[in-house]
C-alpha cells in the first residue's frame, strides 16, 4: 500500500481535446475526480476572470500555468495580471534549449530577476525540466542544478519521466531540492526504438512508488501525458493510482 498525494492534472495532456471542446472536456476532467489542473496554452479563448470562472463552476482550480518563456520574459506585466484574475499563484517556465553553454548562463541570469519580480506579486516561479538540461552540462554540472544554483530565487517543477530518461533517479532530485519543489509532474514513460514514448501511469519505466515517496510536502502533484488518449488515458492513470494505494 502506496500513500498516494492527491494528484492533479497538467491540461497539457488534453490540448487536443480541448481544442475541440474545451467546456466538454472541462467537464470530464471534474468527472474524473481530479479537482486541481495546471494551465498549458489552450484557455478556450477566456480572459483569466472568465477561465477561473469556468474551472470553479466544475469543482476545478487552476493552481498553476505553463507559460512560453518568451512571454514570461518580455510579457510580463500582462501575464502577472493574467495570472492574478486566474486566481494561480505559481507559473513555471516551460522549456528552454540550447546547445551554448553561455546562452544557459545568460538565461540563469534572466531568470532570477524574473523569479523575484514573480515574487513580488505573490507568484512563484518554478522551471520545468526536460532531459537535456540532466543529461547536459552548464560549468561542469547538470544544466538544472547550474540553473538554481546561479537563479537562488527560482524553484523547480520536476518533471520526473525526463528526468528519468536522462539517467537521472527522479526520487534523489525531488530529495536533493525539496525545500525548492512545489510543482512536480507525475509521468511515465517508455523506451521506444531511439527515443521516448510518453505512456500511461504504470505502463513505463518510471520508478513511481519512490516518485511519490519523496514528494515533497506541501508539493502539487500533476500527472501528466504528452502523448495520450485523451480522457481515456486521465481514466486509466487515476485506476492505476487508486489500485497503487490499495
Amino acid at each position: 500500500m502506496t500513500p498516494i498525494p492527491a494528484v492533479g492534472l497538467a491540461l497539457y495532456t488534453l490540448r487536443n481535446d480541448l481544442t475541440r471542446d474545451f467546456g466538454g472536456t472541462l467537464d470530464a476532467v471534474a468527472a474524473s475526480g481530479v479537482r486541481q489542473v495546471e494551465l498549458a496554452g489552450e484557455y478556450g479563448g477566456l480572459s483569466g476572470t472568465d477561465l477561473k470562472a469556468a474551472l470553479s463552476q466544475r469543482g476545478l482550480q487552476a493552481v498553476s500555468a505553463h507559460i512560453p518563456g518568451e512571454a514570461l520574459e518580455h510579457d510580463t506585466d500582462n501575464q502577472i495580471a493574467f495570472l492574478k484574475a486566474a486566481g494561480i499563484s505559481q507559473v513555471a517556465y516551460p522549456y528552454f534549449r540550447s546547445d551554448d553553454e553561455q546562452v544557459w548562463f545568460d538565461l540563469a541570469a534572466r531568470l532570477e530577476p524574473l523569479a523575484q519580480r514573480f515574487a513580488a506579486e505573490g507568484i512563484t516561479l518554478s522551471y520545468h525540466n526536460h532531459d537535456h538540461e540532466l543529461s547536459g552540462q552548464a560549468g561542469g554540472q547538470p544544466i538544472l542544478d547550474m540553473l538554481l544554483e546561479r537563479a537562488p530565487s527560482l524553484s523547480l517543477e520536476l518533471d520526473s519521466a525526463w528526468a528519468y530518461a536522462a539517467g537521472h533517479d527522479p526520487a534523489a532530485y525531488l530529495r536533493r531540492y525539496a525545500p525548492r519543489t512545489p510543482l512536480v509532474h507525475l509521468k511515465d514513460l517508455r523506451r521506444e526504438g531511439e527515443g521516448w514514448r510518453t505512456v500511461e501511469l504504470g505502463a513505463g519505466e518510471v520508478p513511481l512508488e519512490s516518485v511519490l515517496a519523496a514528494i515533497p510536502a506541501g508539493a502539487t502533484v500533476f500527472y501528466e501525458q504528452d502523448q495520450s488518449d485523451g480522457v481515456s488515458s486521465l481514466t486509466t492513470s487515476l485506476k492505476y493510482l487508486k489500485e497503487l494505494e490499495g
